[in-house]
């Protein structure tokens, strides 16, 4: 099983001792479950809209009290949407595909179903957090949008980032992102887990925003890529 690179350096920020930590797009789980072996008095609050998998997830944790799931996606307004899922379920996503083929090129990845799913502000879900993470394929701007009576008391961001070119339809990039995320006081630490498209274009990667003073609890932690 693959260890997110970008875990190494979540273990050695300053957090509270029972941080409450945001997994949006949480899919099967198992980022969740490493987030929790990194940080095991962290409250974990788990995002999924795609029901079938929210019931997996709710299986899954049945027995952690540290674990909540929420059958939602997260966003800029509270609303229902559309979700498009590819033949890859990882892919799936509230925007249209468009650079995803490119990404993946020579991959089949058709829309293989598309259903309404609920969407939610975090911040009017959750009144803290500590750590949020998103995996949300393009959504990630409208879902920081959403969580912005939290993000100025947010110790870090975790989020794919599209770097090369959107892909899909709307998806803001790094840059954009970055801005946004400054104005709370939260800067980029590092990139993670590159991917390259057919044509050796570095397309995505995991990037770590910390509020300043953040930055170490004293753990030994990797030296981040910049």
């Amino acid at each position: 099983m693959t260890r997110e690179a970008w875990l190494d350096r979540l273990a050695g920020v300053a957090l509270p001792g029972q941080p409450v930590v945001v997994d949006g797009g949480a899919n099967k789980g198992n980022v969740a479950a490493r987030i929790l072996e990194v940080l095991p008095g962290a409250g974990l609050h788990a995002f999924e809209p795609q029901p079938r998998l929210a019931r997996k997830l709710a299986k899954r944790f049945a027995g952690d009290p540290r674990v909540t799931i929420h059958a939602l996606a997260l966003g800029e307004t509270a609303d229902t949407l559309t979700l498009s899922v590819l033949s890859r379920p990882t892919l799936s996503s509230l925007l249209p595909p468009s650079g995803i083929h490119d990404k993946y090129a020579g991959q089949a990845l058709a829309v293989m179903d598309s259903f309404a799913v609920p969407v939610a502000r975090l911040d009017a879900v959750l009144s803290r957090a500590d750590v949020v993470k998103l995996d949300l394929q393009g959504y990630e701007l409208p879902a920081l949008r959403g969580a912005a009576g939290l993000l100025g008391g947010v110790s870090a961001v975790v989020a794919e980032m599209a770097l090369a070119y959107p892909l899909y339809a709307g998806q803001a990039l790094l840059p954009e992102v970055e801005a946004y995320l400054a104005e709370f006081g939260l800067a980029l630490d590092g990139m993670y887990d590159f991917y390259r498209d057919s044509e050796s274009r570095i397309v995505s990667g995991d990037a770590v925003f910390l509020r300043q003073g953040a930055g170490r609890s004293g753990r030994p932690v990797s030296r981040p890529d910049r």
